[in-house]
């Protein structure tokens, strides 16, 4: 892994178009014809739902390992598999690492006083960094380049580089979150390294959605609170699993929540899938859509269980809001 240094070479060209933000067909939530399995019978649901997400959660037998040992499944700059991100999307535009290293920071501000931006990407500062939204929206040179935030330091410092009239490149700060996430979080790299380290999910709690907005069709959410683990499948076919999206409620200092997303064969991958207006389905990269509707509107934070929005598919269905 390259270097990066406040003083390091010249500036590389400026960045392309690139659209700020997924068209508006993209769907957070909306899921429809919801249904509970009974409590298996090694499991203790903790009582009733009040919320399609947000259970008392399921006791497995298992324990817990210690978090605070688990490492970054992947190095930064690691390939990994999925369906292609649509050429105009922000982090599908190639070349990120090689444009990290010809950025020089030596002339951005210390500290970087980031309270222009927008909720939501004042938001994604906060987030790279383990901040809650709470937080003053001002980072000095010294947090960003210790150790913990490497990663996520070099690409915040390059994106105020990058920016225009004291403000952040979005497109690169959105770059920099993709490159640098999986190989900054201690995600399981497989489902098997889920099982492996929460117990066996299929034995949790389940709610089954006969369609789910999000993703135009069935969708099964496995809920284990006291660990923490909220996993969605996406049901294809005679129900088989195109995509497997998991949410981590304990993995982190700020309270927030952790995302990670696995392919039909159990791996790793940095993108998902989701309805269109149109019927069909668009690929978009996580975590950043995974945050943009998981924000709370009203902390800044990405806190919501249950994401927001209304949802592109399941419209020739009988479906609820």
């Amino acid at each position: 892994m390259r270097r990066f240094s406040p003083r390091a070479a010249s500036w590389a060209g400026a960045l392309s178009a690139i659209p700020f933000a997924l068209s508006a067909f993209i769907a957070c939530s909306g899921e429809s014809t919801l249904t509970h399995s009974p409590t298996p019978p090694d499991s203790d649901a903790g009582g009733p739902d009040p919320a399609p997400i947000s259970d008392a959660g399921a006791r497995d037998a298992r324990p817990e390992q210690d978090a605070a040992a688990w490492k970054p499944p992947i190095a930064c700059g690691t390939e990994l598999p999925g369906p292609a991100l649509p050429p105009n999307l922000t982090e599908a535009e190639p070349g990120y690492a090689q444009e990290l290293e010809a950025t020089d920071a030596a002339g951005v501000p210390d500290p970087v006083d980031y309270s222009g931006q927008s909720k939501l990407i004042r938001g994604v500062v906060h987030y790279m960094f383990q901040e809650p939204a709470s937080e003053p929206s001002v980072l000095s040179h010294d947090r960003a380049q210790a150790t913990e935030n490497e990663n996520m330091g070099r690409a915040f410092l390059a994106a105020a580089a990058r920016g225009r009239d004291g403000g952040l490149s979005v497109p690169f700060l959105r770059r920099g979150l993709y490159y640098h996430y999986a190989c900054s979080r201690p995600l399981p790299a497989s489902l098997d390294q889920l099982r492996e380290r929460y117990g066996d999910y299929r034995t949790w709690r389940v709610e089954t959605m006969a369609c789910a907005k999000p993703k135009n069709g069935p969708r099964r959410i496995y809920k284990n609170s006291d660990k923490g683990v909220f996993v969605s499948e996406t049901l294809v076919g005679d129900g088989g699993i195109r995509e497997t999206e998991v949410i981590f409620t304990k993995l982190r200092d700020d309270g927030q929540l952790d995302f990670a997303v696995y392919t039909a064969d159990g791996q790793l991958t940095d993108r998902s899938s989701f309805a269109t207006n149109g019927g069909g389905t668009v690929t978009a990269a996580a975590p950043y859509i995974c945050m943009s509707c998981h924000l709370d509107a009203t902390s800044g934070g990405f806190t919501n269980l249950r994401p927001t929005g209304t949802g592109a598919g399941c419209k020739d269905r009988d479906a609820g809001p």
